[in-house]
């Protein structure tokens, strides 16, 4: 087996895979080693370093993604296709977990067979009473044996390879891989879907040589191989053409690729529509384009910092939905993309987005943008309104709907008629709030920093921007505090007036005003008088000794105003929830009164 071995040779130890990165000797040891870089980064215990000599790269980033072990250490056997397919789908060893049989008997039978353990084996399935048709191991082997019925194949993790068909398996006069093989034609003709990730293929013309003998695949799935060739000759590669004609989704996930050759890959694929490369440590492209015919691109769980590093996709004229989650996107980038407008559906959730103006430019560089994801970015975790008041994710789904006009759908949710007119009035709202609590000279500032401004005044009506005499910098400590007089009913006189952090909750207050007052803090009631009036119902009792004018109506006459006010329940809810602006005024009633 050490003789066979060579740097790129796929292996297999335990169920783990791996590639040989190096051999030779390791400084302070006896003997000949291997350096392999396992395809579970967290299996080894170095990155190909020892005692501060690197001996070999890997392509995972991972610290831990290398080991080194003895060439005499016996590797898992490799399997060919077909004998991979029997392991998974009609082995004497393999059991469908999802079959069960059931003895049921009745109590004269489960008698006789404590007697005698044969009649036991023999006894018929029994439901009710009644004999049912035994189904026995070997004709469920039977049925699973029924391999060449399949339309969907998974054989994934099963240390598959082709060597038969790799460069170095040829003679001097063979141009390519031999041809007219029927073995995994005779075995699966019907394959429609085929899943070979996270097997021992080194090139990829072993993936291409399975593939010709399944006229009717459309689906391929090779993720988790470390391919060490995907170079082809010429007539190899109108070969593979001609074998992925038909293939219309391709997913090529944690092959570590480089982007070209993935590129390479994708352009021998005529029809393909989809198209998933997740998982590949990406942080940037090559001007190398993906086959123009998808329109389904998925790059999840990549290193993308911006939305500038992705900037060939542009060229991509047919990309109908683009799919970046779990990135470590923050920033749109230098020179602003821009994407063409088949480009509707985009999803941006799970990366770093923290600021407004990179929502604003989204319409910019995605102009057909209609469905958006932007779920779970640290933009939405520490939400404020102008006055400092904490906003919630229900806030933030509808700022990021007003400043986006054109979106039809928001976090796989429909955005309505209604939803919109409510989320565009909010955010005006808002926008008049921060000019409110901002010095004069900074109005023209902030209203450029809300581009939609302008066609929100135009739709809704310009608003009449009157400035509190209290205004505050939403950026300052002030900002954070709320003024609050505190009296108690049974004396207006001994009032106290504290500022508090908006941030505090109700039982901090209450804890504060049982201080000031000298009373336990939950024998309180905190009433908040909002100052709003409002009109309330009198019963005719009340107003029946007072003068009116009996021309009146007795609506009229039975209605007055009263002042609306909030009971701040105790809780840890913070206080800038209950109440709205930056002072109020609120009343202490003791419990025992």
């Amino acid at each position: 087996m050490a003789t066979d071995i060579y740097i790129g040779k796929r292996l297999s130890f335990d169920g783990q895979l791996c590639t040989v990165r190096f051999r030779g000797a390791v400084e302070g040891t006896k003997g000949e080693w291997l350096g392999v870089e396992w395809d579970n980064p967290t299996r080894g215990k170095h990155s190909g370093e020892h005692q501060g000599h690197r001996y070999f790269e890997c392509l995972s980033t991972h610290a831990t993604a290398g080991s080194f072990i003895r060439p005499t250490r016996k590797p898992d056997a490799p399997r060919s296709f077909v004998e991979a397919l029997k392991a998974k789908y009609a082995d004497d060893d393999f059991e469908d977990p999802s079959v069960q049989v059931v003895f049921v008997t009745k109590e004269s039978d489960n008698a006789k067979a404590k007697k005698d353990p044969a009649a036991r084996l023999n006894q018929p399935i029994r439901f009710n009473g009644k004999i049912a048709e035994e189904v026995g191991f070997d004709k469920i082997r039977k049925q699973l044996a029924q391999i060449e019925e399949l339309r969907f194949v998974i054989l994934d993790g099963l240390r598959m390879w082709r060597p038969e068909v790799r460069q170095g398996a040829r003679t001097d006069d063979e141009l390519e891989w031999p041809q007219n093989a029927t073995d995994i034609k005779d075995a699966c003709p019907k394959t429609y879907e085929l899943d070979l990730s996270r097997n021992l293929f080194e090139e990829w013309r072993e993936i291409a040589a399975i593939c010709e003998q399944l006229d009717r695949l459309k689906i391929l799935r090779v993720d988790g191989t470390r391919f060490t060739d995907t170079s082809l000759t010429e007539a190899e590669l109108q070969r593979c053409r001609q074998i992925f004609a038909n293939i219309t989704t391709l997913k090529l996930e944690d092959d570590l690729l480089p982007w070209e050759d993935l590129v390479n890959i994708t352009h021998q694929f005529s029809a393909l529509t989809t198209c998933s490369a997740s998982s590949n440590f990406y942080s940037s492209l090559t001007p190398h384009i993906l086959n123009p015919s998808i329109t389904d691109l998925t790059l999840e769980e990549n290193l993308f910092p911006s939305l500038s590093a992705l900037e060939p996709l542009t060229k991509m004229p047919n990309l109908q939905r683009l799919i970046l989650k779990s990135n470590k996107i923050s920033e749109v980038g230098t020179p602003q993309p821009i994407f063409p407008t088949a480009l509707r559906e985009v999803d941006l959730s799970f990366n770093e987005i923290t600021t407004w103006s990179f929502i604003e430019q989204l319409e910019h560089v995605f102009p057909g943008l209609t469905s958006l994801r932007v779920s779970h970015n640290p933009l939405y975790e520490a939400l404020q309104a102008p006055d400092g008041r904490p906003l919630t994710a229900d806030d933030g789904y509808m700022l990021t709907l007003a400043r986006l006009g054109n979106l039809k759908t928001l976090n796989h949710s429909p955005i309505s008629g209604k939803e919109r007119l409510n989320a565009e009035s909010y955010y005006l709202s808002l926008i008049v709030k921060e000019v409110q609590f901002a010095p004069e000279n900074l109005r023209e500032q902030i209203l450029g920093n809300h581009p939609r401004y302008k066609w929100l005044c135009e739709e809704y009506g310009e608003p009449d921007i009157k400035r509190s005499k209290n205004a505050v910098n939403p950026n300052s400590l002030a900002a954070r505090l709320l003024r609050i007089k505190f009296y108690l009913t049974s004396d207006k006189t001994k009032a106290h007036e504290v500022e508090i952090p908006m941030s505090c909750t109700v039982y901090t207050v209450l804890g504060v005003v049982g201080k000031q007052f000298g009373v336990m803090p939950m024998d309180c009631r905190l009433i908040w008088e909002t100052g709003d009036w409002m009109p309330a119902r009198r019963s005719m009792a009340d107003v029946e000794d007072e003068d009116w004018d009996s021309e009146d109506s007795e609506d009229e006459a039975a209605t007055s105003k009263v002042m609306r006010e909030v009971e701040i329940t105790p809780g840890t809810r913070s206080i800038g929830t209950w109440i709205d602006g930056m002072e109020a005024t609120v009343r202490v009633e003791l419990k025992s009164q």
